[in-house]
């Protein structure tokens, strides 16, 4: 099975009904940062207003994700930070602790943050793949041609 760090901006799509992130959530190992919890729980209100779901939906899903990811404490993942915000710097610093897990854990990050996707591309410190990647990786494709075809699509 395919393991992935997750962005918060994949997250905020399972608040979404009909969304193709639950679908493949079925297929992957997910992966985030506690952090991320923090940062839906930040943006709830926003969340409710953008996706026009109540209160209470919007609770039962948050409380739901914890079956669906494994979140991880900074304290797995501290050795890494210095190094993620090195990275994270030249385009995001509060990317730093999905980095951080993603090269700790050793494995992709599954976001639709341009910016991380192309940075991880150029610098090839760490690979940060779209939600047409990640389908890809399910359904056979290697990593290699996907990484392939990502570079034709977003350099």
């Amino acid at each position: 099975m395919v393991k992935l760090a997750i962005d918060t901006n994949i997250l905020f799509q399972f608040f979404k009904r009909g969304s193709r992130v639950r679908e493949i959530s079925k297929f992957v190992e997910l992966y985030a940062p506690s952090y991320a919890l923090y940062e839906l729980y930040e943006k709830m209100d926003k969340i409710v207003k953008t996706l026009r779901i109540s209160e209470e939906d919007y609770y039962k899903i948050y409380f739901s994700l914890g079956a669906i990811i494994n979140f991880v404490s900074e304290t797995h993942y501290a050795d890494k930070l210095r190094d993620a915000y090195e990275i994270a710097k030249d385009f995001d610093e509060d990317d730093t602790p999905f980095i951080a897990l993603a090269l700790k854990l050793e494995i992709p990050i599954w976001t639709n943050d341009k910016k991380m996707i192309i940075h991880g591309l150029k610098s090839g410190k760490y690979l940060a793949l779209d939600t047409k990647a990640v389908e890809d990786l399910i359904v056979g494709e290697s990593l290699e041609r996907v990484k392939e075809d990502l570079r034709k699509r977003v350099l």
